[in-house]
């Protein structure tokens, strides 16, 4: 008999799409032999709690969804208890926000989770199978040791196996040392490392590299440093069992209606190959850049756009591949497809670029657009400018394409030009998309700030917010499995022009939902130039711009241009004589007073959005 495999995601992964751990894994696992069934048991719990509410959870910090988990395991211990307490104003927040009140949250912890655990333990059969694996990354971690110990407590001959981004590094080898009740541990990517735990589970063989394991008490480790190239060797992954337990919870579910499918074209960061963004805590081990071929990802995505009837994707991938922008996008382009996509790039990408991507079906874009300060910009290592961050926003919302972006603060480096230069930004471009946020960085570990802190100024103090409050025993070392901490650096800037800045995007965006929405555009005729003004509140303005300033809108339009060949331009169009650059520099100046021209390092971007819709 092949060796039965069980998969589990638990509570609080997300549940509105499946889990693409447990579907690349269900195909791994399958090409090679053997049974394989998933549970999302994250639907389950997702539906108890009425989906809302879930969904809501699911995006709350301080760890609050391991601290509704963990009350089986901490529930005598006094930091876990003191948990509200401690933050009251999280907590209010929480409860503002879903609509419940505190004793609601109290009662999730220590009724309705506990309940829901042991549940779980008995409505599956899971002593039909020889290897029971938890998915963990982020707030899915407590919950996940919680079952998998009653597991192992009721059925102790089933070998438990973790993995995921909460088993990186030391953080894997501090859960593994502590949670007796785990066999073995996948440290890093599974495709190079899991099959061979599994034959060795089978066959009661030697151990792989990769694996965390136990011999005599003692925790054994000796680390896989190959990473998975081969791409070709499996196939798409494997959602049956997420919509198949989704029909039979609701058979009316509007996420079985076109459902959002996860899918991986690449992995590693081709930037952070070269540059790291000294923020970043992605890729722990994993940075070198790996793509898949153009025509696999072709096959794969009508593959499961077939399968599972929809035309929604959301690939996972930590940056494009830039060589996919004409080979994936452009081709669906030209085929008029409806499939819609989520995807992360850079936001160096020109104009034509960002019509490509909308035109192939992009429909919302992770830009990595984090600031509009050149020296924050610097400091993060992100090799872009402010001018380029603006382009994009514009060009995607001239092609319709949703940006998800924040603004950072809280650099090592930054000071207060970086705010005051960000808030009069924002009055230029308050036409253009605004941010979701505006928040301090988080220290990431296996960040170049995390790796190297004395280099960048910086002083780790303790782990992240929550940790001592969920995972409160003598037994562990909390700076081994957090991954955020709480640090301070030497740079004080003014506390009023950071709350000037949270006061500036904060009216942007109530601006942007409000019935007088900012808008910028010009339209263009052959010999002048109108400029539409919505941007500050009131009555709009509409001016009509002749001669050299409008052909410098029309000029500046698609991508930043110097003033060299501004007036290079100018010349050649109107036949502008030398002797009256300092004519033109008025012309340039009068413009970006008025904020239809950005300039950032002697370059020139118009703001205005063309009104023609051919671009």
């Amino acid at each position: 008999m092949p060796l039965k495999v069980a998969l589990v995601n638990m509570p609080f992964g997300f549940h509105i799409y499946p889990s693409i751990q447990l579907g690349t894994l269900s195909t791994l696992i399958k090409t090679h032999g053997w049974d394989v069934k998933s549970f999302y048991l994250n639907l389950y719990f997702a539906h108890k709690l009425e989906l809302p509410v879930y969904n809501q959870l699911c995006e709350k910090r301080f760890l609050i969804g391991e601290w509704l988990f963990s009350h089986l395991l901490f529930e005598d211990s006094p930091k876990n208890k003191e948990y509200m307490s401690h933050f009251p104003s999280h907590v209010q927040e929480v409860c503002q926000s879903i609509g419940c009140s505190k004793e609601f949250l109290l009662e999730i912890k220590t009724k309705i989770a506990p309940e829901f655990l042991k549940w779980a333990l008995e409505a599956f059969d899971w002593e039909k199978h020889d290897v029971v694996g938890f998915t963990s990354t982020f707030n899915q971690n407590v919950a996940s040791l919680t079952l998998a110990k009653l597991i192992k407590e009721k059925y102790p001959s089933i070998k438990i196996i973790f993995g995921g981004s909460n088993f990186e590094s030391e953080m894997g080898l501090e859960y593994f040392r502590v949670f007796q009740w785990i066999d073995y541990a996948v440290v890093g990517e599974a495709e190079n490392v899991l099959p061979g735990l599994l034959d060795a589970v089978e066959k009661d063989d030697a151990i792989p590299k990769g694996t965390l394991s136990r011999k005599k008490g003692e925790v054994i480790y000796e680390e896989n440093r190959q990473m998975f190239v081969d791409f070709e060797k499996y196939g798409a992954p494997d959602y049956d069992d997420y919509f198949k337990q989704l029909k039979e919870i609701d058979p009316a579910s509007p996420l079985l209606e076109n459902p959002i499918i996860l899918y991986e074209t690449s992995r590693g960061c081709w930037w952070g190959e070269k540059h790291h963004c000294k923020f970043c805590g992605l890729n722990a081990s994993t940075m070198k850049f790996r793509a898949k071929a153009i025509e696999k990802i072709h096959t794969e995505i009508a593959s499961l756009s077939k399968r599972y009837d929809t035309y929604r994707f959301r690939f996972v991938d930590n940056i494009l591949d830039m060589k996919y922008i004409d080979g994936i996008f452009g081709k669906l382009g030209q085929e008029n497809y409806d499939l819609q996509f989520f995807i992360e790039v850079k936001s160096n990408l020109n104009r034509k670029q960002i019509k490509t991507v909308a035109h192939g079906g992009v429909k919302v874009v992770q830009p990595g657009i984090e600031s509009f300060s050149a020296n924050q910009l610097n400091e993060m290592n992100k090799g872009v400018l402010p001018i380029q961050n603006i382009l994009f926003l514009k060009w995607a919302s001239y092609y319709g394409i949703e940006v998800s972006w924040n603004i950072l603060t809280g650099f090592p480096g930054e000071t207060d030009d970086d705010y005051r230069r960000q808030i009069y930004i924002i009055k230029s471009i308050i036409h253009l998309q605004p941010p979701t946020a505006v928040g301090n960085l988080w220290l990431e570990r296996f960040s170049p700030y995390f790796n190297c802190p004395d280099n960048y100024g910086i002083k780790i103090n303790n782990p992240g917010k929550g940790y001592s409050n969920v995972y409160d025993s003598t037994e562990i070392d909390l700076m081994k499995i957090a991954y955020d901490f709480e640090f301070e650096t030497k740079v004080q800037v003014d506390p009023e022009l950071k709350a000037d800045l949270r006061q500036a995007v904060a009216g942007w965006k109530n601006r942007d939902k409000s019935q007088q929405t900012p808008f910028l555009f010009f339209t263009k005729s052959m010999d002048f130039v109108t400029v539409f003004d919505g941007r500050p509140e009131g009555q709009p303005t509409k001016t009509r711009f002749v001669g050299p300033p409008a052909r410098i809108i029309s000029f500046c339009n698609e991508s930043p241009k110097s003033f060299k060949q501004i007036i290079s331009h100018i010349q050649e169009k109107d036949g502008q004589k030398k002797d009256k650059i300092d004519e033109m520099e008025n012309i340039v100046k009068d413009l970006e007073n008025k904020r239809i021209l950005f300039e950032e390092r002697g370059k020139y971007l118009t703001l205005a959005q063309p009104h023609n819709s051919h671009y």
